[in-house]
Formats: structure tokens, C-alpha cells, sequence
């Protein structure tokens, strides 16, 4: 799994083009929730992206 940082622009831009490209949505392959750390999402499994 990949977390994305929506508070970086690049990444958010990343992500927003992933959920039109790849129809992740429509798919249900995006899960969200507010870790407060990169950290914490990577003790939930994520993995930062690249």
C-alpha cells in the first residue's frame, strides 16, 4: 500500500491523478484516514510514495 501526503501538492496532484487514470474509486482501491505522522501510516503498513 501507498500513502500519499494530501498536505504536499505534488503528492495530491499524484493522487488525484492515480483516482482518474486508474479508476481507483470505482474499484475501491483508495482507503483514507488521518494518521498524524508518516510514521503512523507506515506502522498501518503504507509505504511512502516514491
Amino acid at each position: 500500500m501507498v500513502v500519499y501526503d494530501t498536505d504536499d501538492v505534488e503528492q495530491a496532484e499524484a493522487l488525484m491523478g492515480r483516482l482518474a487514470d486508474d479508476g481507483l474509486l470505482d474499484r475501491n482501491l483508495v482507503s483514507t484516514f488521518g494518521p498524524d505522522s508518516l510514521a503512523e501510516a507506515a506502522n498501518r503498513g503504507f509505504r511512502p510514495l516514491a
